[in-house]
């Protein structure tokens, strides 16, 4: 049977396509029951990786159950210290769901702060269950400890690679195993690393103090923000205030000279 034209088109655009990454899958979230997910082990759902995964991850430190179970049952289960239940089904703690957010945005803002030269503050290093680096080669050490606990978190995760032939897309493909029959905590690794180690690096917004991947590395010792509170027009309104602040400063110092 011929192929029709979107579909020759599809194919002959993936083939000049590079190779594609990161496929998550996990198996799916079916419910909630009290603290925990209802999830089937017999149903495994897979999706194409983007940013947007890592960054809604993040944002899951504080979230709801049904907001975990929204996002969850978009991306499915870690399947970490699950409980079975009848069916091939098992329940997952909310409590993981937390515990790895935490973590997660913890190494995501001291990586943002770290590519400014700063160390990090005081609650994203307790978020991680560590001092914050002091001295003279606080930057030499906190660069060390964030590469050993994301090393560490590499390894709980079994991130490993895959390449292998897709025969839908007839392109070369590469993907994670996850032995525990969820990848999902390998990818979210994986995007961690390449946030923080991007040639641009992450960045911490000087007003909202969010994480965000800028355009440009922003300058050591200058304020930076995010694409929403520049849209928000924060930027000139700080400037405002801080042309202001130099004319009060500016005035006092005169009257006392006078």
């Amino acid at each position: 049977m011929p192929r029709s034209i979107e579909e020759t088109r599809s194919r002959v655009d993936a083939k000049n396509r590079p190779v594609q990454t990161a496929m998550v899958f996990a198996p799916k979230v079916l419910s909630l029951d009290g603290n925990y997910l209802v999830c089937d082990a017999n149903q495994v759902q897979s999706n194409p990786s983007g940013f947007h995964l890592l960054s809604g991850f993040l944002g899951l430190t504080s979230a709801e159950p049904d907001e975990i179970l929204k996002f969850a049952r978009t991306w499915g289960a870690f399947k970490i210290k699950s409980t079975p239940i009848p069916g091939l089904r098992f329940k997952e703690p909310i409590a993981v769901w937390h515990a790895l957010a935490v973590q997660f945005r913890a190494l995501h803002r001291i990586g943002a702060d770290l590519n400014q030269e700063r160390t990090g503050t005081e609650e994203e290093w307790r978020a991680i269950r560590l001092a914050r680096p002091a001295g003279k080669r606080a930057l030499d050490e906190a660069r060390f400890l964030l590469m050993s606990n994301v090393r560490r978190l590499v390894n709980d995760a079994q991130l490993r690679p895959r390449l292998y032939w897709n025969k839908l897309s007839e392109q070369w493909q590469i993907d994670f195993d996850g032995p525990s029959g969820s990848n999902l905590l390998a990818v979210l690794a994986l995007q961690l690393m390449v946030s923080i180690a991007d040639k641009d690096g992450v960045a911490l917004c000087s007003n909202c103090h969010q994480s965000y991947m800028p355009e440009r590395r922003p300058s050591v010792g200058r304020r930076n923000y995010c694409q929403l509170c520049r849209e928000a027009g924060v930027p000139f309104r700080d400037s405002k205030r801080e042309r202001r602040r130099q004319e009060r400063e500016g005035n006092a110092l005169t009257k006392v000279r006078q």
